[in-house]
């Protein structure tokens, strides 16, 4: 029993000496001088707060958070604070006062500096930096009584540490009081009051949590106060505390409560739109008007699917929502793949495309396959008139030609043709036929033949002569023919011989 007894003794004592506030805090005339000449408002402390507030308007203002945490790392304004809890928990009122008008004095040199800045900046939209100071919450609470307390700690030690850098990061004070700055340039009230709230919530709670742990720290009192004295500033200290967190209490539920519908609404159309062929390509949630909206591409959903949709709502605690749903059709349908490949030739910095573009890309890329096909087909329409083009004969002049020629010839007629006797006699030919009113004798066929050969450029012609009156139908002496009048011989072996009308 004396053995667990000393291992008992033994534990408490190490797990006392953890967390023991008072094992390595520093003199009481140390802690103060620390306090009170951090809280001094004198030319450098002026000038490096204007530096940190203009770096932290530009932060804001460029949406940048590397910028904003390197302006809370050299803010002065922890300091005053600070001061503020040291008077109040020591009984020394006139430290207490004169540190908040030294800190009334730092705010409006602030917010001035923001102000002046936003004011003669290009760029007036407000950034996700500036709105998210806009609506304090009850964990704003939480970050400054942590903050407080870890600040005050670190004030209070022989040696110093990062602390008191982690705690101006933490608690963020300069950037409130720049988003005020904002509002003020932009004539917009909603974020000048909800920055100077944030900013009231975060230096209160600070001091509040300081106050507590001095006391706790039992440094000396500047006076000793009758209790009801202490009970008022008690008092007065706890109704302050409770109104300040009413309305962040009021706002922490409302932001709890939009971040559960929207998961809910996540969920609800993660798992109840799914469908072969059809894609959700936009969803929007508006938690003001209370409206899911969804695009979808691909085959179109029924009505009565529709129907069922929305009432499964309810199942995921959305009674109170309304549901819109956009259609684009595609006949054959579109996969997930397609979607995301149809996205994937968006540049990364561009707005997420609507369903509209999407349904464009899948359209041109249709059609493109189609003016590819298209395209072949018309280039082997063009081979196929210049071709013919180029095989057309002038008729006319040919005949005009010819007449000139020989008075026995009328006229011609001049045809591109397809012939086919076996399988090694055919291909394409052009035949002429002649009109005569008197049958060319050999020699002159022969002329005539070797004329159009070369007149038309074609090796491969069959030369027919037919009499004219026969051709018209007419009676006449000259139309007495053999059998084989009008005819031609057959194809000579080198395709390029004439054939003659016997």
């Amino acid at each position: 029993m004396p053995v667990m007894a000393k291992t008992n003794d033994r534990n408490s004592q190490v797990l006392s000496s953890m967390f023991n506030l008072r094992s390595d805090m520093a003199s009481c005339d140390e802690i103060e001088n620390t306090i009170v000449s951090g809280a001094k408002l004198q030319g450098t402390n002026a000038w490096i707060l204007m530096m940190a507030i203009l770096v932290a308007s530009v932060g804001l203002n460029t949406n940048s958070t590397a910028v904003i945490i390197g302006a809370m790392l050299i803010s002065p304004l922890m300091g005053s604070i600070i001061a503020i809890a040291y008077g109040i928990a020591t009984n020394n009122l006139t430290l207490a006062r004169f540190s908040a008008v030294r800190l009334t004095i730092q705010m409006l040199i602030s917010i001035a500096t923001s102000f002046v800045y936003f004011s003669i900046s290009p760029i007036n939209a407000p950034s996700s930096e500036l709105l998210a100071r806009t609506s304090p919450t009850i964990y704003d609470v939480l970050i400054a009584v942590s903050g407080g307390f870890a600040g005050i700690i670190g004030q209070t030690r022989k040696e110093k540490s990062n602390v008191i850098p982690g705690v101006a990061i933490a608690t963020a004070l300069m950037p409130p009081l720049c988003t005020a700055g904002y509002g003020l340039a932009h004539k917009n009230l909603a974020f000048f009051s909800g920055a100077l709230y944030l900013f009231f919530i975060n230096g209160f709670f600070i001091c509040v949590t300081a106050v507590i742990v001095l006391k706790y720290l039992r440094v000396p009192q500047f006076k000793e106060l009758d209790k009801k004295q202490l009970a008022k500033i008690h008092r007065s200290i706890a109704v302050v505390a409770v109104i300040t967190m009413i309305p962040s209490i009021y706002f922490a539920y409302h932001q709890i409560k939009d971040t559960i519908e929207n998961s809910s609404a996540e969920a609800f159309i993660k798992n109840e739109f799914v469908f072969d062929g059809t894609q959700v390509v936009q969803k929007t949630v508006d938690i003001n008007d209370k409206v899911i909206e969804i695009s979808l591409i691909g085959k179109e959903i029924t009505p009565a699917r529709q129907e069922e949709l929305e009432e499964k709502l309810t199942d995921y605690k959305l009674e109170s929502y309304s549901l819109k749903i956009n259609q684009t059709a595609v006949k054959d349908g579109i996969t997930a793949d397609e979607v995301k490949a149809l996205l994937a030739e968006y540049d990364s910095d561009e707005e997420e495309p609507n369903v509209d573009e999407i349904l464009t890309i899948k359209e041109n890329e249709e059609l493109s396959a189609e003016n590819e096909q298209l395209k072949t087909e018309i280039e082997e329409l063009h081979k196929q008139l210049d071709k013919s083009a180029a095989s057309k004969i002038d008729v006319a002049q040919i005949s005009a030609e010819l007449t000139a020629i020989s008075p026995k010839i009328s006229g011609a007629a001049a045809a591109e043709s397809e012939i086919y006797i076996s399988p090694d006699e055919n291909g394409s030919r052009t035949i002429v036929t002649l009109f005569v009113t008197k049958e060319l004798d050999n020699n002159e066929f022969s002329a005539i033949s070797a004329w159009l050969r070369t007149r038309l450029g074609k090796n491969e012609i069959t030369v027919l002569q037919q009499d004219l009156s026969a051709f018209r139908g007419e009676e006449s002496s000259a139309a007495a023919r053999s059998p084989k009048e009008g005819s031609s011989k057959p194809f000579p072996a080198d395709s390029a011989a004439d054939s003659k009308a016997e």
